[in-house]
């Protein structure tokens, strides 16, 4: 046994933390506020071993017909769609469909020629070079009905033909490994890329090889957002009109690769499961070795971290953030879409996890979970 695995044991076997009904009771309150059918809010997954320490949901996930927010509520998660999206990917490397290394061009012919070699593992972990399509990369390249620049969320429309369509135009705002660039263009395209090599789109795909095989009955890709989804959560945003009233939130667009992904969370613990037991593929631990790896170990560079940029793309892995929280080392990733916010952050050498899903956009869903960690931990002071 080496000196830093027997350090490792020595701490997580003398490690203490809030029992779950103080947990249970300290969540309950932070929640105080909301606790009524005036207000949307949250549902909250506090995960140990496999088992839930602590679930509920606060506020409302429908207002006008009084519905409250529960642990089998439906929400759209935003960024953190990108675990599947990736974990899809994954699966088709390891069944030989694709390789991390090929040029993207190979899985999408009629993509534009960027003049640099654009691979999988680029658009994997943000360092392709391209823009991102939500904020001021390509300005001018996004018009609505009208003319004026495209507004993203619920106030314009594109069908998925003409967003893939345009994805597939848009060039390198620089050179690919220049430097870390959060791209949900690049997830998008990986989208594509499944399509297009497997023959199923990504919601059949993602449906067939992980949502069903890990017993996600309530989780898929929404690819049509006019669909009628039981339990459905509404994304609200305040009435800047009315003071302390809210107005319905929801996106018009149904593209998905970057985002798109709804669940519960009852069956989010399912995912949260598989990073310890993985049912998926071939059943084999090496397909969640591969979900841990940065672009480097993917890429099989022998580079040492010494850079800033170095360290950014470092602590990024197959759409989780790296970093070390209290003493553990720590996988997250946090997403938002109009209305809707989300977060999860996983302790792997604790097998605790907190998953947090909000249909009210004035609530910080990490925020939250960072401040459930701090009372797990016992770390009132830290409410970073």
């Amino acid at each position: 046994m080496n000196l830093l695995y027997f350090i490792l044991l020595l701490i997580v076997s003398n490690f203490t933390y809030a029992d779950n009904d103080l947990l249970s009771s300290k969540v309950d309150l932070m929640f105080e506020s909301i606790t009524n059918d005036e207000m949307p809010g949250c549902s909250i997954g506090v995960i140990k071993n496999g088992e839930f320490l602590h679930r509920a949901g606060y506020g409302m996930a429908n207002l006008e017909h009084g519905i409250a927010n529960s642990t089998e509520t439906v929400f759209r998660i935003g960024s953190i769609s990108k675990q599947f999206t990736a974990m899809s990917m994954a699966l088709l490397e390891e069944q030989g469909v694709i390789d991390f290394d090929a040029s993207i061009h190979n899985y999408i012919p009629d993509l534009i020629s960027y003049k640099n070699e654009v691979t999988v593992n680029h658009l994997l972990h943000h360092f392709s070079g391209l823009g991102d399509y939500e904020y001021s990369d390509y300005p001018g390249r996004f018009i609505n009905a009208v003319g004026e620049e495209f507004r993203w969320g619920n106030e314009d429309y594109m069908s998925n033909e003409e967003i893939y369509s345009l994805f597939k135009t848009l060039p390198l705002i620089m050179q690919p490994e220049t430097k870390f660039w959060y791209s949900n263009l690049g997830y998008g395209l990986l989208a594509i890329i499944v399509e297009n090599t497997t023959g199923m789109s990504l919601r059949e795909y993602a449906e067939s090889k992980i949502f069903t095989p890990l017993g996600m009955q309530s989780t898929f890709f929404n690819d049509n957002v006019n669909l009628i989804v039981k339990n459905r959560a509404d994304g609200y945003s305040t009435d800047q009109a009315y003071p302390g009233q809210y107005v319905i939130n929801m996106t018009n667009l149904s593209n998905i690769g970057d985002g798109g992904v709804y669940t519960t969370i009852n069956d989010f613990i399912k995912w949260d499961d598989n990073f310890y037991a993985n049912k998926l593929g071939e059943s084999s631990t090496s397909l969640i070795g591969t979900m841990e790896q940065n672009f480097y170990q993917t890429a099989g560079y022998d580079i040492k971290t010494s850079s800033k940029q170095d360290r950014d793309i470092d602590s990024y892995a197959f759409a989780q953030n790296y970093d070390i929280k209290y003493g553990f080392e720590r996988w997250s990733h946090s997403g938002s879409w109009v209305a809707f916010t989300a977060h999860y952050s996983r302790f792997p050498s604790l097998r605790f996890s907190v998953v947090t899903l909000c249909n009210n956009q004035d609530i910080d869903a990490e925020e939250i979970s960072q401040e459930v960690m701090s009372i797990f931990f016992n770390d009132d002071a830290d409410k970073k």
